[in-house]
């Protein structure tokens, strides 16, 4: 069973999540506030769309992200060992500051999804 694929780009001003389906492409975009230091909602909600699907979820974060740098206590449940198998996590880099520039910022508009694409692709084929 091909597993769902989320993007996660946590900014000073809330997180964006881009969810796509094998096949099918883009199914959800969302803007949310960013999560209290202490708060399992984000791995609550990958569980959730996990189990809505009947399908592995592997997330992509963007560890170069301002707030993940800036407050990592946020972000320290996505790096441990989460409790369901259907759900992972991995890190990834977005390259230096010239190449992020290229490409732009992860659904800068929430109509594009280009780039969250490219992360994704890059993260899972290795390929640019």
């Amino acid at each position: 069973m091909q597993p769902i694929w989320m993007t996660i780009e946590p900014r000073p001003s809330g997180v964006r999540l881009l969810l796509t389906e094998p096949g099918a492409g883009p199914s959800l975009k969302a803007q949310l506030p960013l999560p209290q230091p202490d708060s399992r909602g984000l791995v609550l909600l990958l569980e959730a769309i996990s189990a809505w699907y009947h399908r592995p979820l592997h997330a992509v974060i963007d560890a170069d992200a301002e707030d993940v740098q800036r407050h990592p206590e946020r972000w320290v449940h996505l790096a441990g060992d989460l409790p369901l198998v259907e759900v992972s996590v991995e890190w990834a880099r977005r390259g230096d500051a010239r190449e992020r520039k290229q490409r732009g910022r992860l659904l800068d508009e929430m109509g594009d999804a280009r780039s969250a694409r490219r992360l994704l692709g890059n993260h899972a084929t290795g390929m640019p």
